[in-house]
């Protein structure tokens, strides 16, 4: 892992991650202890804790040359860039990640996100195997997605107060609505 500050515009920096090869030890060592945790709380009826985001924006990071993951925001001037998760050099994108563990998936959005595009994450066989998913879709254009069958958009739940939740697969990866419906990148932790 490589840190680096980023500029992300004049009245925006970062203290960046780049995760690569000699990193995948330690994903495979936070996916098997969240495996047990996740094991152990429901032996005692507990919910299921989400994957954590550490290792899906790390291993994003991995994949895509010159990303970097938010680490930490060094200068916040700029209130129109309230949260997003890995940071593209060359290209100046913001990415949003995010990741399941199961399938379907249920993937739950704050009610602020602000990105160019977003990965999907899917770990959902337990393995350590991974399919990345690129999607090609804004903050902006997400706004508009109906996200329930009562046709509400993705921001009117906002408007409502409540954070929209809506599953990836059914929205884009198995439609190949924005995405191809194959992934971008597999891989395995084990290797």
């Amino acid at each position: 892992m490589k840190n680096e500050e980023l500029e992300i515009t004049d009245k925006f920096k970062i203290l960046g991650a780049k995760y690569d090869d000699s990193d995948i030890p330690n994903f495979l060592s936070v996916l098997k202890t969240w495996i047990k945790y996740r094991n152990a709380l429901r032996k005692i009826n507990g919910r299921n804790p989400n994957i954590p985001e550490a290792l899906t924006e790390g291993i994003v990071t991995k994949h895509f040359e010159n990303t970097f993951r938010k680490i930490k925001v060094l200068r916040n001037n700029d209130q129109s860039i309230t949260k997003f998760d890995c940071y593209k050099k060359d290209t100046k994108e913001i990415i949003e990640v995010k990741g399941c563990s199961v399938t379907p998936d249920l993937t739950s959005w704050s009610p602020k996100p602000h990105f160019d595009f977003f990965c999907f994450v899917d770990f959902s066989s337990l393995d350590g195997k991974y399919k990345i998913y690129k999607i090609n879709i804004s903050s902006e254009e997400l706004k508009n997605l109906k996200v329930n069958e009562n046709g509400e958009t993705f921001q009117e739940q906002i408007d409502s107060k409540r954070r929209p939740r809506f599953s990836v697969y059914d929205k884009f990866i198995n439609c190949q609505n924005k995405c191809t419906g194959e992934p971008l990148f597999e891989g395995d932790l084990n290797t």
